[in-house]
């Protein structure tokens, strides 16, 4: 049954990937319906989650379930009738959340690498959807967005859309290639691949991180990818792992050289990256003339501002708040019949507004403590097990994680997925079931002997070494 659980995640994984594909090309009628298309594959993880018994334990759960319950007497209390709204409101605030610990407890290190992979080599189609987005016209049939709009994309600079990918908005690429670049850097870190697995994969994922980075005329992307090889470079200094680095094999540092020059190199003579760089640059020059020449001061404004918007919304808002879901681009579409932000473009403006000052407040701070809490067991696992892979996730999901909107369903999937990755990094399972295994052949050999002793230590020798990783798990995980 658990295996089953798996399959559920790596389907939840690949309509997170692929939903936007649905909604714009190959269903664009059903492009609201599919809105929601992950939900029934998470009530399907959920079900066969209690069907295996590896409900997840966590004072976030109790927490989140107190939360949404409160949600909807403050809706009630606020005067917000429309129940599809409500009820997406709470979809988005606290339906998805506790996948993060049902995948803790489901997968283990050898599934989160393999999900990785699975990323770098999504990584390399996307890039290159994005680039024929980026040549195309803004009115081309691959640039539409969902529901067949000709104009349903956001405008970059110099005649350009900023390119979605396979998502529906800028929004997926700029959440789906900072993970891309975590898994990059870990596999990299390791260089324990085969030299197929580099040419095929790494080096061609590599590529396309960069060369998505301009041809997203997204700063947003940038910065974040860019956080992502700034936390790598601080995880190997802290975690000792320099030293390893400097033992490499010969042939090893020269692929790793190799790679890193090809990627250069190859972009760096190709006309597409210099077009694509050229645009970008135009953006920063259109952000700066906006702010009076200031474009990185805009940004830190930007950034200021999402943490003190609350601040200025709470004299504004009732003390029950508008209603859970209002907020949201659904919420917006259902009740005022178009597509927007009818309380604050911010999501901590959005939460106060919607729920109130108290009951928003206990929210973000819910985000806050689960963005605290990843920290530490990625931080851990640097310090205690030298392991840098919790820590680089970290890095792509903790912004997602406490700021970004939940009520954008790509974001809030890469929220909780990035989560639950990093929680079921720290999980050596796969070991435990190798070591019992072996276990269970030495029982077999004490039957025959009938030895009474061996069978004796052959039966007590599985339960101290499950004992002691489950104590080294509920340790990592501070637990």
């Amino acid at each position: 049954m658990i295996r089953v659980t798996k399959w559920a995640i790596w389907l939840y994984i690949g309509l997170l990937f692929f939903e936007g594909a649905l909604r714009k090309w190959i269903f664009p009628g059903l492009s609201q319906p599919l809105l929601i298309v992950r939900d029934p594959v998470l009530l399907l993880i959920y079900g066969l989650a209690l069907m295996s018994g590896i409900v997840p334990r966590s004072k976030f759960i109790i927490f989140l379930a107190v939360l949404a319950v409160a949600s909807v007497f403050t809706a009630f209390l606020s005067g917000q009738d429309n129940l599809w709204v409500t009820l997406y409101g709470i979809r988005s605030n606290y339906l998805h959340v506790p996948l993060i610990w049902v995948m803790a407890e489901a997968l283990n290190r050898k599934d989160v690498e393999k999900i990785g992979s699975f990323i770098l080599i999504v990584a390399i189609p996307m890039a290159i959807l994005m680039v024929m987005q980026f040549k195309a016209p803004m009115g081309s049939w691959i640039n539409r967005g969902v529901g067949d709009d000709d104009l349903g994309q956001i405008y970059g600079a110099a005649g350009h859309i900023r390119p979605p990918g396979f998502f529906t908005f800028i929004t997926g690429p700029m959440v789906f290639f900072p993970l891309a670049t975590a898994f990059l850097l870990y596999q990299v870190s390791m260089v324990q691949h085969r030299l197929t697995w580099w040419l095929l994969v790494l080096l061609p994922s590599g590529i396309a991180i960069v060369l998505a980075m301009p041809i997203s005329i997204s700063r947003g992307t940038m910065i974040a990818t860019v956080f992502v090889l700034v936390v790598f470079l601080i995880g190997l200094v802290v975690g000792g792992m320099t030293h390893a680095l400097k033992r490499l094999p010969f042939l090893i540092a020269t692929r790793l050289g190799v790679a890193c020059a090809l990627i250069g190199g190859i972009l760096a003579f190709t006309p597409l990256f210099k077009d694509a760089r050229e645009v970008f640059m135009d953006r920063w020059d259109t952000a700066a003339a906006e702010s009076q020449g200031d474009a990185v001061g805009s940004l830190i404004t930007r950034v200021t501002a999402a943490f003190s918007q609350p601040i200025d919304v709470i004299e504004r808002t009732p003390t029950f708040g508008y209603g859970i879901g209002v907020g949201t681009n659904v919420g917006a579409r259902l009740l005022a019949g178009r597509t927007g932000f009818l309380l604050a473009e911010d999501e901590w403006g959005r939460v106060i507004m919607e729920l109130g000052p108290l009951l928003g407040i206990a929210f973000i701070g819910f985000r806050l403590c689960l963005v605290v809490y990843l920290g530490v067991i990625a931080w851990r696992a640097l310090r205690q097990e030298t392991d840098l892979l919790p820590l680089l996730i970290y890095s792509a999901a903790a912004w997602v994680i406490l700021m970004n909107q939940w009520g954008q369903a790509t974001q809030l999937g890469f929220a909780v997925v990035g989560g639950g990755l990093l929680l079921a990094s720290v999980n050596r399972e796969d070991e435990a079931e190798d070591e019992e295994d072996d276990v269970e052949v030495d029982d077999d050999d004490t039957e025959e002997n009938e030895d009474d002793s061996r069978k004796a230590e052959a039966v007590a020798s599985p339960e101290i070494k499950i004992s002691e990783h489950e104590a080294r798990r509920r340790r990592m995980r501070g637990l």
